[in-house]
């Protein structure tokens, strides 16, 4: 997992050229003029992305997941959040059977504060339980770029 302020994104061009299309996106973009809910290409199956407009989940109603064909760039435009994580080898209670690209489970785990302008990269090993509440459950602007591996 990678955890950076948006202004740092240049860093991580060398993940690959989709990474960096998406992060170079993420840093220009102005997430107002995006539908709130709906996919928005920026390169077909290999690159996309949702703007979502919601409210945070009590950490117990968050639960960890995983891809197996994307990685995520998750992006806070407005609001505070939390990221909960596994440890590599922690033991895992599988909760859902993997469908299009998402499966679910649960474990203990730790959490991170997300705040503004903070981006977060998971790859497929890292299983992630994103919009936990920090303190009460409260409104975010987020957008979460899925970028082909």
């Amino acid at each position: 997992m990678v955890l950076d302020k948006i202004e740092h994104a240049s860093l991580y061009y060398g993940l690959g050229p989709r990474f960096q299309q998406a992060l170079e996106w993420l840093a220009s973009v102005d997430p107002s003029t995006l539908p709130v809910g709906q996919r928005v290409d920026i390169d077909g199956d290999n690159l996309f992305a949702t703007y979502f407009e919601t409210d945070t989940l009590p950490p117990e109603e968050c639960k960890l997941e995983c891809h197996k064909n994307y990685a995520d760039i998750q992006f806070l435009v407005d609001g505070l959040e939390a990221v909960g994580y596994s440890l590599p080898d922690a033991p895992l209670k599988q909760l859902s059977e993997y469908e299009p690209d998402i499966q679910f489970f649960t474990t203990d785990w730790d959490a991170v504060t997300i705040r503004p302008g903070t981006f977060y990269i998971v790859w497929p090993q890292d299983l992630h339980a994103p919009r936990m509440a920090c303190g009460s459950v409260q409104p975010v602007k987020r957008l979460v770029v899925k970028v082909k591996l």
